[in-house]
C-alpha cells in the first residue's frame, strides 16, 4: 500500500496472558518487518498464563469446545489427543506455545496494569499511550511503558457478576460466586441452590449430585438450550469414534458462511431455517424440540435457536433435571433417542429447577418469581427451599478501572466489535461471546484484523454487521455473535477469505472441499491472504479433514450436500434479484484508518 515505508515503527502493549493475549502478541510480532518493525510487549498480572483457565478452573472441569476448534491456527494438538481437553492440559497447551514461538522474552509477568491514559502530545513526541504498571518482582514499583497502541485481551470472565437478592443474609450457610468453586468437598452434604443456568452451573449441579450433596435446585430466568458437547450413539454418523462428533464443527461454509448474498446474510434466513429443521430432528431423536433431550423445557419456543441463544453444551447434569419432566420419546423403538449415560440413568436423584429468586424470608425460605408460564414453576410452587449453599453461577461484568475515562470501553467497541471509531489504536479482543463456538479461536481472527488494520492492509469498514445474536433491549448480554458469520466477517474485511478458483488452483481439490464442508476454522482464513501460513494446508489435508470424514455418508449429505444445495438456490436467487434492480446494489463505504499511526 502505498506509503507503508514511510510509517514509523509502532509499539503495542497487549494486555492479559490468556488466549486472546497470546494470539495477539504471536500475530504482530509475525507481522513485524525491517520496513515496517511493530514493537509489542505484553503485560499479565499473574505468574503464569491462562487467565480464566487457569486461574478460575474447578475440579474436573474440561472444555466444551473442541481441540479442533479451540486450538490456534497453525499450533496443534496430536491428532490422537481427545477432541474435549481438561482445563490444565489447555494451560499447557497455551505453555507450549509461548516456547514455540519464543513469546516469553517480550512477556512481563508479575505486572499488574493500573492505568491508560492519554499521552499530551508535546512537539515530537512519537507515542500516543502511556501504560502505567506495578511490577511485584521489583518491590512492587510502579513503572512506565509508552506506545502507540494498545490491545486489550483481559477477557469477559474477571469481575463477578453478583445480583442483589433481597434476604440473601438470612441464608444460613455461606454464599459465593462460581469462580470461588474449586472442588465437591464444597458441596458435599449441603442444600445447594444455583443461580443462573449456563455451562458452569451444569458443571456445578452434577459435581454435587456426584459429591452427594442433600438437594440442589437450579434457579434462572431466562432458561438455556442444552445440546452436549459431542453427538454419539447416533449410527446416522456412520464410523463410530471414541468420544462422539463434536458439534460446533457441523456447520458447513459453503453458501452458509461463505459466498452469502448480504441480503440473505442481514436476515438471518440461514438461521430461522436451520432452526426450523433442528427442531425437527431433535424430536423425532429426543421427543422434544425443547433441546438435545431437555424435557425441563426452560426456554419459550419463539425464543430457541441459533439466532438467540447461547448453546449450552455441558449436558452431564441434563438426566438430573430431565427427571421429573420426561415421557416416554414414542419412537424409541426405532433405536435413535438419546440415552442417557448409564451411571445417571440408573440414579433415582434429581436436580430441581424453578425461577429466580424474589426474595429469601427471614427464616431462610427462597421465594421464586411468580412465572405460571413454567411447568417447574408450577411443580414447585408449594415445595419450600432452605438452602445453606448458595452458589452464583451468574456469569461477569465487564470492568476496565485501569483505563482513563476518556478512553472508550469495549460496550463503544462498534466496529465489529473491535474497534471504536473514535480511537482504533486501542482494540478490546475476545469480548464477543459466540451462540456456538469458542473465544480463543474468535481472538486470534480479531488479532489479524486488528494487525491488518494498523499495518494499512485494510481499511475500516463501516457496512452493517450481520452477525449480532438477536437479544431483547433488556438483555444483559448484548456482545452474542454467531461464530461461522462473526469469523466469516472478518476474514473478507482483512483478506483471508479464500476465493474458491484461487483455492483450487493453489492447494488443489481436498483443500478446497474441506473448506467448503468444514466448520469456520481460523485455519481457512491463513490458506491465503495477508496470513497466510506454511502449516495450513497441511492441517486442512489431515486434521480438518478428519473433522469431515467423521461425519460419515449420511452425516455429511444432511450436513453438507443438502445445506450447500438448499442456500446455493437461495443465495442464487437473491443474487438474481439484485441484478434485475429488486434488491439494490450495495454500495461499500469505507473510512480510511490513517490516523492508526499518523496521528
Amino acid at each position: 500500500m502505498a506509503g507503508t515505508d514511510k510509517l514509523p515503527a509502532m509499539r503495542v502493549a497487549v494486555i492479559g496472558a490468556g488466549p486472546g493475549g497470546l494470539a495477539t502478541l504471536k500475530t504482530l510480532l509475525e507481522a513485524s518487518t525491517p520496513e515496517r518493525p511493530i514493537e509489542a510487549v505484553l503485560f499479565e498480572a499473574e505468574d503464569d498464563v491462562g487467565g480464566t483457565f487457569h486461574y478460575r478452573a474447578y475440579e474436573n472441569a474440561e472444555l466444551v469446545s473442541s481441540k479442533q476448534l479451540t486450538t490456534f491456527s497453525d499450533h496443534r494438538f496430536p491428532l490422537a489427543t481427545p477432541d474435549h481437553i481438561s482445563l490444565p492440559q489447555y494451560v499447557e497447551y497455551l505453555r507450549s506455545y509461548v516456547e514455540r514461538f519464543a513469546l516469553e522474552p517480550l512477556m512481563k509477568m508479575g505486572c499488574r496494569v493500573t492505568m491508560i491514559e492519554h499521552i499530551v502530545k508535546p512537539a515530537g513526541q512519537r507515542w500516543k499511550h502511556r501504560v502505567k504498571y506495578v511490577d511485584k518482582h521489583s518491590g512492587g514499583k510502579e513503572r512506565t511503558f509508552e506506545c502507540s497502541h494498545v490491545a486489550i485481551c483481559t477477557g469477559l470472565h474477571v469481575e463477578p457478576n453478583i445480583p442483589a437478592i433481597p434476604g440473601i443474609e438470612y441464608i444460613k450457610g455461606e454464599a459465593f460466586h462460581s469462580s470461588q468453586y474449586k472442588k465437591r468437598s464444597q458441596l458435599t452434604g449441603k442444600n445447594i441452590l444455583i443461580m443462573g443456568c449456563g455451562e458452569t452451573a451444569m458443571d456445578i449441579a452434577y459435581e454435587a449430585m456426584k459429591g452427594d450433596a442433600n438437594s440442589v435446585t437450579m434457579c434462572f430466568r431466562t432458561g438455556f438450550l442444552s445440546f452436549p458437547k459431542a453427538l454419539s450413539r447416533f449410527k446416522v454418523f456412520g464410523k463410530q469414534f471414541k468420544g462422539g462428533l463434536p458439534i460446533d464443527g457441523l456447520i458447513t461454509n459453503l453458501f452458509e458462511t461463505a459466498y452469502v448474498h448480504r441480503a440473505i446474510a442481514a436476515s438471518r434466513f440461514r438461521w430461522f431455517v436451520s432452526d426450523f429443521v433442528i427442531k425437527r430432528v431433535l424430536w423425532f431423536l429426543t421427543g422434544t424440540q425443547a433441546g438435545m433431550n431437555q424435557h425441563v423445557g426452560a426456554l419459550p419456543h419463539d425464543r430457541l435457536g441459533r439466532a438467540f441463544v447461547f448453546l449450552n453444551k455441558s449436558s452431564k447434569a441434563m438426566p438430573y433435571l430431565n427427571r421429573p419432566y420426561q415421557e416416554k420419546h414414542p419412537l424409541a423403538f426405532l433405536g435413535n433417542g438419546y440415552v442417557d449415560p448409564a451411571e445417571d440413568a440408573q440414579s433415582s436423584r434429581w436436580v430441581d429447577t424453578c425461577t429466580f429468586p424474589e426474595r429469601i424470608d427471614e427464616t431462610g425460605r427462597v421465594i421464586f418469581e411468580k412465572r405460571p408460564d413454567r411447568k417447574d414453576w408450577r411443580r414447585m410452587k408449594n415445595t419450600e427451599v432452605r438452602p445453606d449453599c448458595v452458589v452464583y453461577c451468574t456469569g461477569y461484568t465487564q470492568s476496565f478501572s485501569f483505563l482513563d475515562p476518556s478512553y472508550p470501553t469495549a460496550s463503544d467497541a462498534t466496529i465489529r466489535n473491535i474497534v471504536s471509531p473514535k480511537d482504533p489504536s486501542i482494540a478490546f479482543l475476545g469480548f464477543v461471546r459466540p451462540g456456538v463456538g469458542a473465544i480463543p479461536p474468535i481472538a486470534e481472527q480479531q488479532a489479524m484484523w486488528w494487525t491488518a488494520l494498523l499495518t494499512h492492509q485494510m481499511e475500516l469498514p463501516t457496512d452493517p454487521p450481520h452477525y449480532h445474536l438477536l437479544a431483547k433491549e433488556t438483555s444483559r448480554i448484548q456482545y452474542g455473535v454467531d461464530h461461522s458469520a462473526y469469523m466469516s466477517t472478518l476474514a473478507k474485511d482483512f483478506g483471508g477469505a479464500p476465493p474458491l478458483w484461487e483455492l483450487y488452483m493453489t492447494h488443489g481439490l481436498k483443500v478446497l472441499l474441506v473448506y467448503c464442508f468444514g466448520a469456520s476454522f481460523v485455519t481457512f482464513y491463513r490458506l491465503l491472504g495477508p496470513f497466510k501460513s506454511e502449516a495450513a494446508p497441511g492441517i486442512a489435508r489431515t486434521e480438518l479433514a478428519e473433522t469431515i470424514l467423521r461425519r460419515g455418508i449420511l452425516g455429511n449429505l444432511f450436513f453438507g450436500v443438502i445445506p450447500m444445495l438448499f442456500y446455493g438456490i437461495i443465495n442464487s436467487v437473491a443474487l438474481a434479484l439484485e441484478l434485475l434492480g429488486l434488491i439494490p446494489k450495495e454500495k461499500p463505504v469505507i473510512q480510511a484508518a490513517s490516523n492508526l499511526v499518523d496521528w
